[in-house]
C-alpha cells in the first residue's frame, strides 16, 4: 500500500532518483506535488511527473523506487494541471 506524499517523502524520491539519472533528464514536477513543495499544502496523495527526454532506464527507476519507498508516482504533464502557450518546449 502506498502512504501519503509530503514533502520529506518527495524530497527522498527526488533525490533517490537523481541518483539513478545516466543523463541529463529534466524533472517537471506538478499537481500536488508542487503545490506541497511550495508549502500550499502538507501532502498528497502521489508525486506527478514528466520527464523530458523519457528514456527506459528512468522509467525503470521509478518502478523500482515507488514500489522501494511505498510511493504512488504518476507521469503528468503540466498541460494537464495549466493552460500552456503554444511552443513552450
Amino acid at each position: 500500500m502506498c502512504e501519503i506524499a509530503d514533502r520529506a517523502r518527495i524530497e527522498a524520491f527526488l533525490h533517490a532518483f537523481a541518483r539513478e539519472a545516466t543523463t541529463d533528464t529534466h524533472v517537471y514536477l506538478v499537481g500536488g506535488t508542487s503545490a506541497v513543495l511550495i508549502g500550499w499544502c502538507e501532502s498528497t496523495v502521489d508525486v506527478d511527473l514528466a520527464m523530458r527526454p523519457e528514456s527506459d532506464a528512468m522509467l525503470r527507476a521509478i518502478a523500482h523506487l515507488k514500489e522501494r519507498l511505498r510511493l504512488n508516482v504518476e507521469a503528468a504533464s503540466p498541460d494537464q494541471f495549466i493552460p500552456v502557450p503554444p511552443g513552450r518546449e
